[in-house]
């Protein structure tokens, strides 16, 4: 491993001892915006979770950087909305560090107030911070639980579709901070998502999977978004057209007799 953060070779993921997917390698390294594209039920939070080291492969290996720091935005968030935490408790509540004794995974720790401020200011909502979670918009909610994600200065930042039920204006905003942090700080990204457009243009790095066929690729994105790997991926021949963000992806037809 030289510039690996994360590295998974020859790897099997799933539950107990029964593989969902064989032969994963992949890695992600400094600077890598990797974003894994699959539709729904194809593996991909499986794949975060093992990632994380919240659960454990089924066979092959995982090699992860001494003392590395994770930030993590999970699928959804639920907070009970009897309980009015402020934006400012989220952020101070997500505080990651590794767990101790032989159990996988990461415990939460509170953060200290002025990092938490520090983070919300970071992501552009340190004025919501006395406000509480449930009392702000979808988009909002996400930057502040991308700042408590942010708050202990991760060495890369994993989120898991964190535009789910967003309008279109709020995801290309939240999208474009990603990518912000990956372009001017370095941050290693690695983004979840089931529509391929959130990512053609952005990520450095694409991850195609489903379980169900199976399919795991790996590449640059000239290199996966092709019409052969996407045809496989969501199981209907498919057209390509374009490229980054402009890329168009198009249901063939079959010529109607006349």
């Amino acid at each position: 491993m030289t510039d690996a953060l994360i590295e998974l070779t020859d790897v099997a993921i799933g539950y107990g001892r029964k593989p969902l997917m064989s032969g994963v390698d992949l890695s992600v390294d400094k600077g890598d915006f990797l974003g894994v594209v699959g539709p729904n039920g194809s593996g991909k939070t499986t794949l975060l979770r093992v990632m994380l080291g919240n659960l454990r492969p089924v066979a092959g290996t995982i090699d992860r950087r001494a003392g590395l720091r994770l930030g993590y935005v999970p699928q959804r968030v639920r907070i009970d909305p009897i309980f009015p935490f402020t934006a400012l408790e989220v952020v101070r509540g997500g505080g990651m560090g590794p767990k101790t004794g032989s159990q996988p995974g990461w415990r939460l720790s509170s953060a200290p107030r002025r990092m938490a401020l520090e983070a919300l200011e970071q992501v552009g909502v340190a004025d919501l911070a006395r406000r509480p979670l449930r009392d702000l918009s979808g988009g909002q909610q996400q930057r502040v639980l991308i700042a408590r994600a942010l708050v202990r200065d991760p060495d890369l930042l994993i989120l898991d579709e964190p535009t789910a039920g967003m309008d279109i204006p709020s995801e290309h905003e939240l999208l474009d901070f990603v990518s912000e942090q990956n372009a001017t700080r370095g941050l290693p990204i690695v983004l979840v998502v089931h529509q391929l457009s959130l990512v053609a243009g952005r990520a450095s790095k694409i991850a195609l999977i489903n379980k169900d066929i199976p399919l795991f690729a790996v590449g640059t994105a000239d290199e996966v978004l092709d019409a052969d790997h996407l045809t496989q991926l969501y199981g209907t021949p498919l057209e390509v057209f374009g490229q980054g963000e402009d890329t168009i992806v198009r249901p063939i037809h079959p010529k109607e007799d006349r």
